[in-house]
């Protein structure tokens, strides 16, 4: 069993992205940036109506209803884009040859019906082990007349499990990509194996490259969009700063976690079969 080695991850991921900067920027651009920009955009208006309502809960549920096609289709087709984003950035900064922009995105599309039946699995997992989670404890706390308590502890143990599930997921993408491993239950157990004795130094880094994120998220929004919204108040064109600054940000952030997950997986996998047999030529 391979220890993780935060450190490593990190630098290898920086210096792929380094590498391939110039395409990255372009598959970012494409899949990350240009969805959040149209979404904000078309959603503008709409946008700026439910920022003036966030104090008339009646307005702003009106707004929600009327408009739930809408929200729904930008909401998806993004959702999507990105899906297709992670998978062709991960090919491209793969250890098996160069692949060119074209030849990333191909295999971003090829692998993702596999990273959409994991969703597909992972959620309706989730939610019957959730709910028959919570009704079992519920239902014991009940017979001694705690049932707040019980429900109360199912809420916390549910969140526990849920992010410990997510680290030991969390390699899926560049196992379905790197691996070819198309079946959903046979990646999410190799994403599983391959975090064995990992997932609390792995918790840790996830942490940290969160609470970065987050940390520039705030500090340019108070650097860029604060000033902005004082001068312009929350019209249009705030929320347009507002949409390109967090799509900005989210391309760059994406790109990186990417990279990361597919620096992660290189380091806990091993070299592939590719990579050992160059080393031989």
């Amino acid at each position: 069993m391979m220890k993780f080695d935060s450190n490593r991850a990190w630098g290898d991921a920086m210096a792929a992205v380094r590498a391939n900067r110039e395409v990255l920027l372009a598959l970012g651009g494409v899949f990350f940036l240009l969805p959040t920009l149209l979404s904000t955009v078309f959603l503008t208006d709409l946008q700026t109506q439910i920022m003036e309502s966030m104090n008339k809960p009646q307005v702003m549920n009106r707004l929600m209803s009327d408009n739930m096609g809408l929200l729904l289709g930008f909401g998806l087709g993004g959702m999507l884009a990105q899906m297709i984003g992670y998978l062709s950035v991960t090919a491209l900064i793969s250890d098996r040859g160069r692949p060119t922009v074209g030849e990333s995105i191909g295999a971003g599309l090829r692998a993702l019906p596999s990273l959409f039946a994991v969703g597909v699995v992972g959620f309706v997992g989730t939610m019957l082990a959730t709910v028959a989670f919570s009704m079992l404890l519920v239902g014991l706390f009940t017979l001694v007349g705690a049932a707040g308590a019980g429900s109360i502890l199912a809420i916390v143990l549910v969140l526990l499990a849920l992010t410990y599930a997510s680290v030991k997921f969390s390699l899926v993408v560049p196992v379905i990509v790197n691996d070819e491993i198309g079946n959903p239950i046979a990646a999410m157990a190799r994403s599983w194996r391959l975090t064995r004795g990992n997932s609390l130094r792995l918790f840790g880094f996830y942490t940290l490259l969160m609470v970065g994120y987050f940390a520039l998220a705030l500090i340019s929004t108070l650097v860029v969009v604060g000033p902005v919204m004082l001068v312009l108040g929350q019209g249009n064109i705030a929320v347009l700063v507002m949409g390109l600054v967090s799509g900005a940000i989210g391309a760059a952030a994406s790109i990186v976690l990417a990279a990361v997950l597919s620096q992660t997986h290189r380091q806990l996998a091993g070299p592939s079969a590719d990579t050992v047999a160059s080393t031989f030529e």
